[in-house]
């Protein structure tokens, strides 16, 4: 009589349990990936004296849907996990020494049940016989191994993707972690610059969750006293009547004097003046959370003021733990 095999709903207990004490090599097989995943798989590899593969894919728009954490890899494979990389991978399969199980959930919060908003995932316990199958059948599959050259690259294929605009509305906790870590990621990177601007009125959420922009003041002539955003900073935006801080967007072009949308926006308007702000700079989400987060100015800044321009820079240590504030992070 072949032996009932036991249901599971929830993967996470299963797994972390199995992850603490391998009693023998480890295969897991999964499309997708979460970071706290990755790094709890990365912590319970480092020391080990057993082997630890991860089967998985190179698919920039997971990444670029944070579905897939190329930061999460990285951290295997410095922590000895071998990752390979196998096309059209849709398994998910665990393999701890002499325990396994199979079914539909990949190695994130959601699929393994251990984030707010789970997925409805089922899966079974394997016995021995069918570990060895399922061994043996994953390493008959064709794959390459994955390096971090492999992985730079698979991030820069999915920065050039079109991202959904990241509001953390309505995502689990994983990929809305992955959205905070690709943003500081990017604050870290050379060549970037940090900003504050402030806007007039109260904090208006939903305007920045699109493409969007904002204008500067102009300083001298046309064409001159052009505002210091260059493609690619990051800017904080903060409401200049309640000084909330309360969006992050990033620049996606450089400024223009007076463009004809935007003076006939302006014209449309009262109170807006395109002859006084004529610089208008193009930008895209990064971080609007769903509600309101309380981030003053002032806790923003070292110093503890808020500036009296229209727009300063932010030091990288500022714009890093004003983000994690505004994600709602413990700072580091």
């Amino acid at each position: 009589m072949t032996p009932q095999l036991r249901l599971l709903d929830t993967a996470s207990d299963w797994l972390y349990s199995a992850l603490a004490d391998p009693d023998g090599d480890v295969v897991l097989t999964s499309p997708y990936l979460s970071y706290v995943v990755c790094r709890s798989i990365a912590d319970a590899a480092i020391g080990s004296s057993r082997s630890w593969t991860l089967y998985t894919t190179l698919d920039p728009f997971a990444v670029a849907s944070a579905f897939l954490s190329v930061p999460g890899m990285v951290l295997m494979l410095n922590a000895g996990v071998e990752v390979r990389y196998v096309d059209r991978l849709h398994a998910k399969c665990f393999i701890l020494g002499r325990r396994g199980m199979l079914g539909s959930a990949n190695l994130t919060g959601a699929g393994l049940g251990s984030s707010v908003n789970a997925n409805r995932e089922l899966g079974v316990e394997l016995d021995c016989s069918q570990i060895e199958e399922a061994r043996k059948t994953i390493s008959s599959w064709p794959f390459r191994p994955m390096s971090k050259g492999d992985l730079d690259e698979l991030a820069e294929q999915a920065k050039k993707l079109p991202t959904p605009a990241p509001i953390l509305r309505g995502q689990n906790d994983d990929s809305a972690l992955i959205v905070v870590e690709r943003l500081l990621a990017d604050a870290r990177e050379p060549g970037r610059s940090l900003w504050v601007k402030f806007e007039h009125g109260e904090p208006v959420l939903h305007g920045w969750r699109q493409e969007s922009w904002f204008a500067s003041p102009k300083k001298g002539e046309e064409r001159k006293g052009k505002p210091s955003f260059s493609r690619g900073d990051l800017v904080f935006i903060c409401a200049n009547d309640t000084k909330d801080c309360y969006a992050v967007v990033e620049v996606i072009t450089e400024a223009e004097f007076r463009p004809q949308d935007y003076v006939e926006w302006a014209a449309e308007r009262d109170g807006e003046d395109a002859d006084r702000w004529p610089w208008v700079n193009r930008t895209r989400p990064r971080l609007v959370p769903p509600t309101l987060i309380e981030l003053k100015i002032e806790e923003l800044r070292k110093s503890g003021q808020a500036p009296r321009k229209s727009h300063v820079r932010l030091e990288r240590e500022e714009f890093i733990a004003g983000v994690r504030a505004l994600a709602q992070l413990p700072t580091e």
